[in-house]
Parts: C-alpha cells; structure tokens; sequence
C-alpha cells in the first residue's frame, strides 16, 4: 500500500505543479488581452513549450503509459467498467492535441503579424488551457479514486518501479523546466518559473 501512496502522491504533485503553469500561462494571455500592442510572442512561445513539455510528457509516460493500461485490466478483472472514462479521457488528450496544434499555428501568425491575430490566440491558448484543466480534473476525481480500488498491491508496485525508472531516466535526458533567462513581458521581467 505504501507503493500505491508513492503513486498517487508523485501523480498529484506533478498535477499541482502542471495547474501551476497552467496559471501562469493564463495570468500572462489575460495581460495580453488587456494590452495587445505590447504582446511579445516568443514569451508566449517559451511558456507554452514549457507548459507542454512537462503535461503531455507526464499525461503520456505516467498516466497512459502506466496508471491507465493497470486501471482498465484491473477494472476488468473485477468486472467494473472503465471504459467510458478511458474514452473520455483519451478524447480530451486528443482534443487537446488539436488545440495545441492551433495553438502553435496562431502563434507562428502572430509572430508575423502581431497584434492583428493577439484575440484568436488568447482565445485558442485558452481552449487548451481548460482542456488540460478539464483532463486533470478527470484524472484526480474519477481515474486515482478507481486505480485505487481496482488496482492490487502487486500491480501498483509495479507501477511505482515504472515510474521510478522512468524518473531517473527521465533526470538525465529532460532539460531543466527552470528557465535560463529572464522572460519578459512589455519589457518587464515575467516570472514564469514554478
């Protein structure tokens, strides 16, 4: 059980950690909706790259690579469905990934054109902010409570070495998710760092 608690603790800091940037992100889109003309887009692009290294690679090793394939087999095992919460979850990853997609294209037009294209971007960086939030907020209230009553100690010992192993290979390869230098913002200082 105690690896079970490893688990769900590691999965809800990073959860914390990943709202945070969301936050941020957020707070830096109202700021600019306010201020269009001051827009800077390459700390736009630097927080969004930030945001999305760190969620879509947490999402993808741990939670579908590890919890989720665990949950539905164990689920199964004890005849509970999942299904439905699986495929909900799965979409939100993929809208997700669409919007991220028209993110990055709204953001390579407002590189070029500035202001003119500030809205829709705000508007699109918003859409995938609250998908991301929406995803988590799935995960923490329906998918954690179900792995831990499906899932057997065997299994989630299992999983924790998973995700041991895919922390300290992950500890060499990821580049540091502090930034290097100062991002700014209207030529002020913005901290972004969590």
């Amino acid at each position: 059980m105690l690896t079970a608690t490893y688990v769900i603790l590691s999965l809800s800091a990073e959860q914390k950690k990943e709202r945070q940037f969301i936050s941020r992100l957020l707070q830096t889109v109202q700021s600019i909706r306010r201020r269009p003309q001051e827009m800077d887009p390459a700390t736009i692009e630097y927080q969004l790259r930030q945001l999305t290294t760190f969620a879509e690679a947490r999402h993808q090793r741990k939670v579908e690579a590890c919890l989720m394939p665990a949950v539905c087999a164990a689920a199964r095992a004890t005849d509970r469905n999942c299904d439905a919460l699986i495929r909900d979850l799965e979409s939100l990853s993929r809208h997700g990934s669409a919007t991220l997609n028209a993110v990055n294209k709204c953001l390579r037009r407002a590189m070029r054109r500035s202001a003119s294209q500030c809205q829709f971007l705000c508007r699109t960086i918003d859409l995938y902010c609250h998908n991301l939030l929406k995803r988590l907020d799935r995960e923490e209230q329906e998918l954690l409570p179900l792995a831990q009553k499906v899932i057997s100690s065997a299994e989630w010992f299992e999983i924790g070495r998973e995700l041991l192993a895919q922390e300290d290979s992950g500890a060499a390869n990821q580049p540091s998710l502090r930034p290097r230098h100062a991002a700014t913002y209207a030529g002020r200082p913005v901290d972004i760092r969590i």
